[in-house]
């Protein structure tokens, strides 16, 4: 667990210093091509390196199986990460975030339906803080989280 840290770390380095030769070489008109070429390589090969790491798990067959989706309410804190993936199975009532003093977001269930099953599973997913459950109706299992 400590390397995988580390490496993270190196990583993460390797491409602010990068992301600021890229903008530092920008900026510099006389031979700033050159901090430009090394600040692209820096920040390249962290994502490079990071191949595969924002893949979402599939579940056998999840576009065949009956779902049920839950929010639970107390959980969400409005990434909208969800929302970005499956804007018509999940919305945030933007009116709502205007008024202050709420103990989560008001994340809301457009259509069950609105997604392939996937979709769903990937927005699920996508959530930090795991607040979209699904469910398989036939089996009355949890599919995620």
């Amino acid at each position: 667990m400590e390397k995988k840290i580390q490496e993270l770390i190196i990583d993460l380095s390797m491409f602010a210093v990068g992301l600021a030769l890229t903008v530092a070489g920008s900026i510099i008109a006389d031979g700033g091509w050159i901090m430009l070429l090394i600040g692209l390589i820096l920040v390249a090969i962290p994502i490079k390196r990071s191949k595969g790491l924002g893949n979402f798990s599939k579940v056998s067959g999840i576009n065949e199986k009956n779902i049920s989706v839950e929010i639970e309410k107390e959980a969400c804190m409005g990434v909208g990460s969800c929302v970005a993936i499956a804007p018509q199975v999940f919305k945030i009532d933007e009116a709502s975030l205007k008024s202050s003093f709420m103990s989560y977001a008001p994340l809301e269930l457009v259509d069950e339906k609105g997604a392939s099953n996937q979709t769903i599973l990937e927005a699920a997913q996508s959530c930090p803080y795991k607040a979209i459950i699904i469910k398989d109706k036939d089996k009355e299992e949890r599919i995620f989280p």
